[in-house]
């Protein structure tokens, strides 16, 4: 299928994009660039970097040029969304750079792939997101003025985030409250911020080994996670070895209902 006159509306940026300065993504029907920089802000509360942080950043390259293929009267949802690491992001303020290029579409959503590098040109992450097309008005971005104090009040991605640990244990899971801040267009909670809240809570089963490293998260994205009620991320060890570690995170809505599920997998560095 040939897509390369396909014109791409212009991005449509919320609450999300100014948290993590997600510059708006360009491109067309084919392919997407955007950027990010670094800093304390993608860090966890050990001081080390998260990698998941990169969620939002590989969800917005990747599905924009699939958006560009919605038809009439329709916008695009994530329903899964995979990422492979081969470095942590830096913290130091430098800019990360992401492109993405469209794998294949047809009549009921499609497939792309990405990736993000830094200023040195060294891959950070590898990335897929499949979408499927959703009968929706034409959604609108906006910003609210605590978005950008949060942001330059976080010293740490739970902070960004406005995440906490349940019960005060951090084997417990994590717990999202409700925020505007955090929705896509539609006003469901970004699936790069489910993501990278997957990742925070699967690190938590792993805790006592300071040397994991995440190297993949895999997500599906079942159910909508409106941005009006908490979501909590209840991590399950599936394998844990001495070098290796398997975590599989499940994201629930108010009434207990699955919203998304993670497979997230550690490494010994």
């Amino acid at each position: 299928m040939m897509i390369e006159n396909i014109t791409a509306p212009p991005f449509i940026a919320t609450g999300v994009e100014a948290l993590f300065q997600v510059a708006p993504v360009t491109g067309d029907g084919t392919h997407g660039r955007s950027e990010m920089p670094t800093g304390p802000w993608l860090s966890d509360q050990r001081g080390l970097p998260c990698r998941g942080a990169l969620g939002v950043l590989m969800d917005d390259v990747t599905g924009y040029p699939i958006t560009a293929r919605c038809p009439a009267g329709h916008w695009s949802v994530t329903t899964e969304l995979h990422l492979d690491f081969t470095r942590n992001p830096p913290l130091d303020g430098s800019i990360l750079q992401a492109d993405s290029q469209v794998v294949t579409t047809d009549p009921v959503g499609g497939l792309a792939s990405g990736r993000i590098v830094d200023e040195s040109g060294r891959v950070v992450a590898l990335g897929t997101a499949r979408l499927r097309f959703v009968a929706a008005a034409s959604p609108s971005g906006s910003v609210s003025d605590n978005v950008i104090r949060s942001r330059a009040n976080a010293s740490s991605i739970i902070e960004l985030l406005g995440a906490h640990h349940r019960r005060d244990n951090a084997c417990a899971g994590l717990e999202l409250d409700p925020s505007e801040s955090l929705c896509n267009p539609l006003g469901n909670v970004h699936g790069g911020v489910l993501l990278c809240a997957s990742e925070i809570a699967g690190h938590s089963a792993v805790a006592s080994q300071a040397d994991f490293q995440t190297t993949s998260i895999a997500m599906t994205f079942v159910r909508p996670s409106p941005g009006t009620e908490p979501i909590t991320f209840a991590p399950r060890v599936v394998y844990r070895g001495r070098s290796f570690a398997v975590i599989q995170v499940v994201g629930r809505n108010r009434t207990g209902k699955t919203c998304t599920t993670a497979t997230v997998t550690f490494h010994r560095s």
